[in-house]
């Protein structure tokens, strides 16, 4: 078919991009830029490589086989055909095309790709303007060769005119089909990667870490921190060989470090975060990772105190900044030095990272009615500011890309452009001084060595971190568990923020807008610089030796137990499980069925090898039990569709050499992962000895039957198995009578009560003249027999409340629970718990009557509360009723469920839960004389109570500062702000339960302020004044006092040690939104303060009192 067909090939590359053309305007495929621009126009972000035309001149279509592949072509370095069906390729309506990759397959490696844009035409060879396209684009790789169009275009219309031109795709059996096709670079690897089965050991060398819901911050933070390889190695020498990896934060980090350097997938990080005391629901809460990063460096500098690492967070983390006022016309300053662990930099209005170093350390000049008091100077002009005196080697910077906005009265993110270099000089920003001349010229030169980002809104958003693990190293993009190599363009560009400016946009396709918007909320949050002079030291590669050795041990004994437990695993696969149930086993079970499944003692548990004969199996279940093969007979057990199990068939002789795989097959069930089955000991027949028995189905054709029986004592409440009877489907019930006394001792006259087990729930009596087969009795059905009663009998189990019948006891049984009754005060030292036997058909008040003998207490002084699944934890409180039995009570729901945990808690209760239920609980902190001294307290109130009530049951808790003014102040506080002051009149149903309530003896100052002091509001904040905590107080401002001595009332207010004191920072908050830096020398009284005013307090959180806004709460590490 050579001779039909011509080769065009036209190359234009690079192609030169020319103006648009009016939609109206007719193209034709020839005209190669217009076509490549149309169809595939250059994808913003990629590295284009070439970019050619390939045109296959079709002369004889009828002719063509259903599968063509067109000659090969060369583009961008690679070979390529256009793979043709012109009859169809699973659709047979539809000519299917495809561009295929010609490389020599055999030849390529498992990561071989070609990342190209494509777009595959068929024209009228006549007229190339008429035409039909398609375009697309691929990462062509061996399993993925070929990419196209299988509905290309319908194969009825090839021959009619395409228009109003009249001309038709094939013209006389004549078409042409151009393949364009644009190859791109693919610099990361991973360009239009699926990333099925991506392993981002063997692509980049290193791991990542596997996220547990929303740890994606924490992941990014762990990898930068990682490839501190000074940090790491100070975290390796935390002695940790006695710790408990769940206990221990330095034993579990340690652990993730190492796993991070040597293992070959992605890393967990669930015993970390164990360690950090969280439970699962914390590792769903996404938190701040600058907050995250301050908290955990807290931890572990106090863990390396004493130790070979002391030091070390110091040494690499730490700077010192001085916050200052210098008079312009005296010669006074007031200055404080202050070490930073990061650099909290303002976005919004800052271009670059130079322009924010810039606005921090920007000057504020106190003039005119904002003078200055100066110390023996009186009222000066003066310049207000900061300014690093040093920096660390390593040197993290905090974004501010979330901000209070004061018109929407909520945090917003900023999203603004604001760009970040490679490489940064910063002596421009450190003071002149003794620290500068000894760093040298070169001493504040910086170098990018990681970029967090946050991509998302204000309400969620996904963390990933880029680093570069070595000084000439490549970029990686850590997220969460994959690794991929990062482009510079990745770095720095595409996390800028901003996305393309608004007139841009008209251009782009709609996918394009999408990635626009995709990159304008995706943008830098954290950027770690590392010092020149200092990278080879913080960046030196760790040794062996640098290893615990107890932690490669610990981690090589773990892998060695894990890799025993895979190939169990794998073993598992040539084995299953056989349940083995025998007549033994039947006469010692007390329940429903022939034994109980949910026991793992019931019978045995034999391992059993697929390929093994059953011959085999029924040796070795034979010799468990000392006996021969001859003298057991194996039966299926199966579950029946009123969910009891019973037997089904006997496994006969034929199936001796089938494998035990087939017999599963065969006889078991598919649903179920073992075998089930039951063995039945055969009495041999008299003078036949080695006789064998023939094989027995549970009804065979003469109408023999194998039934099972159980006896029931009414006086010893005991139920046992008595055996196995075979029986004629048409012999009368009545007949086996006889059989069952003779097996029970009785003499042969006993009259005796007959009861068929159907399921637990329906036991139903049987007449004795009915046949087995009137009464629908099947093989494997169980027959429960009792002695008939006298009336003397009857009435004396009936007065000891014994169960005198079959039903009675089996109705017993089903509703039997064993309840543990816990303490839910486990404070409560003479509290223990319980477990006691009841029935889920128990009343509430029977269940308070049960508890109640064994705490020797009134049952209506007895409150319970549910158990939350899966947990086990206090749930809700339980509300009595009458009606209310105790099954609901361990299931509250309004939807049935089964009983998962028999676990209720206990209260002991001072009053009656009658009484107790028309009251109201409400939860009060008492605030002493400082705030240090809090303690909180449940106060029982009526619900029609006014806060008097509160206020005098609370004193009969507290004691009062005999020095202090005796009048108390009740107030409640929302998002760290006092909210309202309650007055004594106001009722307690004006408390919103969620809402935390305070009371406090009001300061001696603040009674006896004068008319001319102000009070101010206080609130403590970490980092960001939204990201409130702690107890709110407000403070007396006097008249010409310095900030440092209002500072020392503050602490004795607060209760602080002078450690702790020293690492706050203080703030003026406006309520213009405007925040100011306060200085010991600053005289509050001579500032102009609004209503809205507060003294902002900047400190860690230790309370676990967060007070935010929405869902997320304050980060604790208490491990």
């Amino acid at each position: 078919m050579e001779d039909q067909i011509d080769v065009k090939l036209e190359r234009t590359s690079p192609v030169e991009e020319k103006p648009p053309v009016p939609a109206e305007e007719l193209h034709s495929v020839n005209d190669v830029e217009w076509i490549t621009r149309k169809l595939i126009p250059i994808l913003p972000d990629q590295e284009e490589r070439a970019c050619e035309i390939f045109q296959w001149d079709i002369k004889d279509w009828k002719a063509l086989d259903k599968r063509m592949t067109g000659p090969e072509f060369e583009i961008g370095g690679y070979k390529w055909r256009i793979l043709l069906f012109p009859q169809g390729n699973n659709v047979p309506e539809q000519v299917a095309v495809y561009l295929e990759s010609a490389e020599p397959r055999e030849q390529q490696d498992a990561n071989w790709h070609i990342c190209a844009q494509f777009a595959l035409l068929m024209s009228n060879p006549n007229d190339p303007t008429v035409y039909v396209s398609h375009f697309a684009h691929h990462r062509f790789t061996v399993e993925e060769a070929d990419w196209g169009f299988t509905r290309f275009t319908d194969i009825k219309k090839l021959e009619i005119p395409l228009d109003h031109r009249g001309l038709p795709l094939v013209d006389k059996g004549h078409t042409v089909i151009t393949a364009c096709v644009r190859v791109y670079n693919d610099p990361t690897g991973v360009l239009w990667h699926n990333f099925i089965n991506y392993d981002s050991k063997a692509m980049t060398g290193y791991v990542g870490l596997k996220n547990q819901g929303a740890t994606c911050y924490m992941n990014s933070l762990l990898q930068s921190l990682f490839f501190t390889n000074y940090f790491r190695k100070a975290v390796y020498d935390i002695p940790t060989a006695d710790d408990e990896p769940s206990k221990s934060v330095s034993l579990a980090l340690q652990r993730v470090f190492y796993q991070l350097a040597t293992s070959n997938n992605s890393v967990g990080t669930t015993e970390l975060t164990r360690s950090f005391g969280w439970n699962s629901l914390e590792s769903f809460m996404q938190h701040d990772v600058q907050e995250f990063n301050r908290v955990l460096q807290d931890n572990l500098e106090g863990k390396m105190k004493g130790t070979a690492a002391e030091g070390a967070i110091q040494k690499l983390f730490v700077g010192k900044m001085k916050s200052y006022i210098k008079c312009i016309n005296v010669d006074y300053e007031s200055s404080r030095v202050e070490n930073f662990y990061d650099i909290q930099l303002n976005v919004k209005g800052c271009k670059t990272l130079r322009d924010s170093f810039a606005n921090y350390i920007d000057v504020e000049t106190l003039d005119g009615e904002n003078k200055y008091q100066a110390e023996g100077h009186g009222l000066q002009d003066a310049r207000k500011g900061v300014i690093f005196e040093t920096l660390p080697p390593v040197l993290h910077l905090q974004l501010k890309r979330f901000e209070y906005d004061i018109e929407r009265d909520a945090m917003v993110k900023i999203n603004d452009r604001h760009e970040f270099p490679l490489n940064v000089d910063l002596a421009d920003f450190v003071a002149e001084g003794e620290e500068k001349q000894k760093a040298g010229p070169d001493g504040f030169k910086y170098t990018l060595h990681g970029v967090l980002v946050h991509s998302g809104d204000l309400h969620g958003g996904h963390y990933f971190a880029l680093l570069k693990p070595e000084r000439d190293g490549k970029w990686y993009k850590f997220d969460d568990d994959r690794v991929t190599i990062a482009t510079m363009k990745e770095v720095l560009d595409e996390n800028y923020g901003g996305g393309e400016p608004l007139e841009n946009l008209t251009g782009m396709t709609v996918a394009m807008r999408q990635m626009n918007r995709h990159k304008r909320f995706t943008n830098a949050y954290m950027l770690v610089y590392i010092r020149d002079n200092a990278m080879d030291e913080v960046l030196k590669p760790l040794t062996p030796a640098d290893t615990p050795e107890h932690l490669q041990r610990r981690l090589e004994d773990e892998r060695i137990v894990l890799e025993n437990k895979r190939k169990e695993r794998d073993e598992s696969l040539l084995y299953f499980s056989a349940r083995v149930i025998s007549d033994v086993d039947f006469a010692a079970h007390s329940g429903f069925d022939l034994f109980s499944p949910l026991l793992p003692n019931a019978g045995k548990t034999l391992k059993v090898r697929k390929l093994d004969t059953f011959a085999t199996f029924r040796e070795v279940v034979a010799k468990s039990y000392g006996r021969t093969e001859e003298q057991i007979r194996i039966w299926t057990l199966v579950k029946r569709q009123n969910d009891t199990v019973r037997t089904d068939l006997s496994i006969p002789d034929s199936d001796l050499n089938a494998t035990m795989e087939f017999i599963k097959e065969k006889y078991g069930t598919r649903a179920q992962p073992d075998l089930k089955c039951y063995v039945e000991f055969i009495d041999q027949p008299s003078g036949s000895p080695n006789s064998k028995p023939a094989p027995f189905s549970n009804e065979v054709q003469n109408g023999s039957i194998m039934i099972f029986t159980k006896y029931y004592d009414p006086f010893s409440a005991k139920l046992e198995g008595v055996g196995k009877l075979y029986v004629q489907k048409t012999a009368k019930v009545g007949d086996i009578v006889p059989i069952l006394n003779e097996r029970k001792g009785f003499p042969a006259n006993t009259p005796l009560k007959l009861f068929e087990e159907i399921k637990p729930t329906m036991i139903e009596p049987m007449k004795m003249k009915l046949t087995f087969h009137q009464s629908e009795i099947q093989g494997g059905d169980i027959i429960v027999f009792q002695k008939e009663l006298t009336p003397k009998e009857a009435n004396d189990l009936r007065e000891q409340n014994a169960k005198a019948s079959i039903p009675q006891y089996f109705d017993y049984i089903y509703n039997r629970v064993v309840v543990d009754f816990k303490p839910k005060n486990d404070e409560d030292g003479t509290l223990q718990t319980y477990s006691i036997e009841l029935s889920k058909k128990s009343t509430y008040d029977q269940v308070a009557q049960k508890l109640s003998e064994k705490l020797g207490v009134d049952p209506l002084h007895i409150q319970f509360t549910s158990a939350s699944s899966p947990s086990g934890l206090p749930k809700n409180t339980i509300r009595r009723a009458t009606n209310l039995h105790l099954q609901e009570m361990l299931s509250p729901s309004y939807v049935h469920q089964a009983v998962s945990q028999n676990i209720l808690y206990y209260e002991k209760l001072n009053i009656s839960i009658v009484e107790l239920e028309s009251k109201r609980l409400v939860k009060v902190t008492w605030l002493g004389p400082t705030m240090k001294d809090e303690s909180t307290h449940e106060l029982l109130l009526l619900k029609t109570s006014t806060l008097s009530a509160l206020v005098d049951a609370l004193l009969q808790k507290v004691k009062l500062d005999p020095n202090g003014t005796q009048k108390l102040r009740t107030f409640g506080v929302f998002n760290g702000k006092p909210i309202k002051e309650y007055g004594p009149l106001d009722p307690i149903s004006s408390i919103h339960d969620s809402l935390p309530i305070y009371v406090e003896q009001i300061p001696t100052d603040e009674l006896d302020r004068k008319d001319d002091e102000q009070i101010i509001p206080c609130f403590h904040f970490q980092g960001d004044v939204s990201r409130t905590h702690s107890i709110p107080f407000r403070m007396v401002i006097k008249e010409g006092e310095p900030f440092s001595e209002l500072k020392a009332r503050i602490r004795a207010r607060l209760g602080m040690n002078e450690k702790d004191f020293s690492k706050v920072k203080f703030i003026l908050y406006q309520s213009t939104n405007k925040i100011s830096a306060l200085n010991d020398d600053d005289i509050l009284s001579d500032a102009e303060l609004g209503p809205g005013d507060a003294i902002g307090l900047d400190h860690i959180d230790k309370s676990g009192r967060s007070n935010r806004l929405g869902l997320e709460k304050a980060i604790t590490i208490r491990g």
